[in-house]
């Protein structure tokens, strides 16, 4: 098993692309050349309306270019676009693509696409959300995940609380979309992080947006006007809990944690309005993903399993993480 660890300041510097438009491909991807030509990756991502989620695809064509690949960016438009991604896998194949990088909406939404990519023996690595043990077996196919091992990432969440909040904290968890194996990590490791500190009040799925996130908040303080701290499973989750509470005249009463350290939650974290948000890396998800494919290419076998490393970021921990996502603008 092969581990890349967080290492801000190691990692080597990448060109620097544009905003992708959602549901579409990417159209400044490079021509593939040199031994790779004629060859194309497909990225697609879960959605392109989230800063990590380009993030992850900016790595994936940074790395393309490095080693001369075409990569094809295309993503649905909001987290649970499965059908959507169904769609682009779809067409993918027939226009021809040799590869596939997948951060897959749904693992049951997407088995169909599978079996095709099985049946035109086009290669699948799993990006960042990791397809159930189910679907995979029941597919019958290999597909090599790289990503974050997202119980441990909030598990550094959950030992922080159990470390600096009083017994017995009220707590409510906003969680992303049920049936993800992200969701299912994200709880169960902040809350065996916990071991006990918490006492959760009320759990509500948002769906890693923040419009939800927001209403989910609304609720969940309209019913426990006494609860000290959300938990959230995601960074958009926790800045709409974040405009829930400011709403409700609680700001500074109650503690928000997110997960992803997107820049907005950064600034967050570092104006004290969250306590901390959890570090991945996504655009190593993306490189690896390209370099792994390759191989593949090349008739070499690709790392089965990357864990591309998590890092609670607490306030003074946020300059460090800005410097390293600036390569990724």
């Amino acid at each position: 098993m092969k581990k890349v660890f967080f290492i801000v300041g190691l990692m080597l510097s990448v060109s620097m692309f544009g905003i992708f438009a959602s549901g579409s491909s990417d159209s400044r991807s490079n021509k593939s050349t040199g031994k790779y030509a004629g060859k194309t990756i497909g990225f697609v991502g879960m959605t392109m309306n989230n800063e990590y989620h380009i993030t992850l695809a900016k790595g994936a064509i940074a790395e393309s270019k490095k080693l001369g690949i075409k990569v094809d960016v295309q993503a649905g438009k909001q987290h649970s676009s499965a059908d959507e991604q169904l769609a682009i896998i779809e067409n993918m194949i027939a226009n021809g693509v040799n590869g596939i990088l997948l951060v897959p909406s749904s693992s049951e939404g997407l088995e169909a696409a599978l079996r095709q990519c099985k049946e035109k023996n086009i290669p699948i690595i799993n990006l960042d959300t990791k397809l159930t043990t189910e679907v995979v077996k029941k597919v019958g196919i290999n597909v090599p995940f790289y990503g974050t091992n997202n119980y441990e990432g909030a598990k550094l969440a959950g030992e922080y609380v159990a470390a600096n909040f009083p017994r017995d904290t009220k707590t409510a968890i906003l969680k992303g979309i049920e049936g993800q194996t992200n969701n299912a990590d994200r709880y169960n490791g902040f809350v065996d992080g916990a071991k006990g500190t918490i006492k959760i009040v009320a759990e509500q799925n948002a769906n890693w947006e923040v419009d939800q996130g927001y209403v989910a908040a609304q609720n969940i303080i309209s019913a426990n006007p006494d609860v000290k701290l959300f938990f959230c499973e995601n960074d958009n989750m926790g800045i709409g809990a974040l405009r829930a509470i400011k709403d409700a005249g609680m700001q500074g009463k109650i503690k928000i944690m997110g997960f992803d350290a997107v820049s907005e939650a950064l600034n967050l974290v570092d104006s004290g309005d969250f306590v901390s948000t959890v570090a991945q890396l996504p655009a190593e998800m993306g490189r690896y993903g390209v370099i792994n494919m390759c191989k593949i290419f090349d008739g070499e076998k690709a790392e089965q399993y990357i864990d591309t490393g998590t890092k609670l970021i607490l306030q003074k921990d946020v300059a460090a993480f800005k410097e390293y996502l600036a390569q990724f603008k």
